[in-house]
């Protein structure tokens, strides 16, 4: 069964609506997709009304932003109804709109002519979404600043760059334990070329369940390594596209399809906070 555990929509930094995002997932061959937006589970509601008449099941996740750039964790199987871990989740917010406020600044005070309200015209706020980086871009893309996300980020946006800041979300273990504390599984997202196997460790004595490992940009090398740390730690292997839609630049739904063993770890660890 192809299956598609990373997706975003508007209501983080996606450019489509969670209806939207589920239509193209089933039309690309999925028959189970989760929603798994930055700090947000506000949109799972159209997403799932979307999946049921589509008759594909669609399960509620969220990807939530660490204070390491490159670091964030993803949550499976979360009581997403759950007022404290909506709490969480909003303090999480509040953390990633005053990191845009200071980026906003820093273009200010490098003459890139931007503001607070356009930002919060190009993530469409009153939706209630989280704010991130790609809403500066979007917001300087509209102004004709940068031609695109991509150019904003190697422009202004990624470290080193005038406007960058470093982030302001939570540890990872505080992270992993809001996602526990929701009666979810966490999974370390995208972790690249990151074999170190005693930050693994250390993550999985706090509370760690899986490292995505079937991703678009992993190389063949480095999955066979991440499945043998997750082997050596009894983590869950858990794969996804990324999906954020067209403009930028990951608008492929790829997802992957897990043998019989690998879902009948996955499928209890998805489904368990199911509403």
């Amino acid at each position: 069964m192809k299956v598609d555990l990373h997706t975003h929509s508007h209501f983080s930094d996606g450019t489509l609506s969670p209806a939207e995002v589920v239509r193209r997932a089933f039309e690309s061959g999925m028959r189970l997709m989760v929603l798994t937006d930055h700090d947000c589970v506000a949109g799972y509601e159209q997403a799932r009304a979307q999946g049921e008449q589509l008759g594909m099941k669609v399960l509620c996740g969220v990807e939530i932003n660490t204070h390491k750039d490159d670091i964030h964790v993803l949550g499976y199987g979360i009581e997403w109804l759950s007022p404290a871990f909506i709490g969480r989740l909003a303090e999480f917010r509040g953390r990633r709109e005053k990191r845009i406020r200071a980026i906003v600044e820093r273009l200010r005070q490098a003459s890139v002519d931007i503001s607070w309200e356009e930002v919060q015209n190009a993530a469409a706020l009153d939706r209630g979404q989280a704010v991130g980086r790609p809403h500066v871009a979007d917001a300087l893309r509209r102004k004709k600043i940068v031609r695109s996300r991509r150019e904003a980020f190697q422009k202004f946006l990624s470290h080193g760059k005038p406007a960058f800041v470093d982030p302001m979300g939570p540890t990872v273990e505080e992270a992993i334990a809001a996602i526990r504390e929701a009666g979810g599984t966490p999974v370390i997202a995208h972790p690249g070329s990151l074999f170190d196997l005693d930050r693994f460790r250390s993550w999985t004595d706090a509370g760690l369940g899986g490292i995505e490992i079937y991703y678009p940009t992993h190389t063949h090398t480095a999955v066979l390594e991440l499945l043998q740390i997750a082997r050596m730690l009894n983590l869950m292997p858990t794969g996804g596209s990324d999906f954020h839609g067209p403009g930028t630049g990951r608008d492929k739904l790829t997802g992957f399809d897990p043998d019989d063993e690998l879902w009948s770890r996955l499928a209890p660890a998805l489904e368990r906070g199911r509403a």
